[in-house]
């Protein structure tokens, strides 16, 4: 008996271990892919070629070389390829209307010739082959990622108004900065 007995008992505790092991049964399981795909972000870029200064004696090679008096007007000319992709993508292209002249330094001929020169912008583009200057009021393109790579014109116009004022001749050996001037475009909603 006592043999039965030991029997018995290893066989039991031989079910019971079995039986209790949680990784002894397998459960039904099953799995599926679901739609996967590679995501591409698009683009919105704009770069700024062909550009040249000229007055209205014509081209100009080295602005920085060049000397300002007044009565002189400066023109600034540059096409922008704006690169928009993205099939919801809708954005806007601006340039300031009314640049400032930086002045170079603090003294008083940099900033009276700040103050002497006009500085204005236009942006303008080429559809079916005529000019459409700006269509919005604050001087700015929509542009639409539909129609694909686009060109536009900025024109920079610098006036150094001759006349009496006596910030005139308070500009005489006064060093501006056009450089700050920038083009933007912007992603809108």
């Amino acid at each position: 008996m006592n043999k039965m007995l030991t029997g018995s008992i290893a066989g039991a505790a031989g079910v019971a271990l079995l039986l209790g092991g949680a990784g002894t049964f397998a459960l039904w399981n099953d799995d599926a892919a679901i739609a996967g795909a590679t995501i591409n972000a698009g683009t919105l870029t704009v770069e700024a070629s062909n550009s040249a200064w000229s007055d209205d004696q014509g081209a100009i090679d080295d602005l920085a070389n060049y000397l300002i008096v007044p009565g002189d007007t400066l023109t600034y000319v540059t096409t922008l390829t704006v690169d928009a992709q993205g099939d919801n993508l809708h954005a806007t292209l601006n340039v300031p209307e009314n640049p400032i002249a930086t002045p170079v330094s603090d003294a008083d001929e940099d900033l009276a010739l700040s103050t002497a020169l006009a500085v204005t912008t236009s942006l303008t583009t080429v559809e079916d082959g005529v000019t459409v200057e700006s269509l919005a009021e604050d001087g700015s393109f929509d542009v639409n990622a539909s129609e694909g790579t686009q060109e536009y014109h900025v024109t920079v116009l610098v006036h150094f108004p001759s006349g009496a004022p006596d910030y005139n001749n308070d500009a005489q050996a006064g060093s501006v900065d056009l450089s700050e001037f920038d083009v933007t475009v912007t992603q809108t909603p």
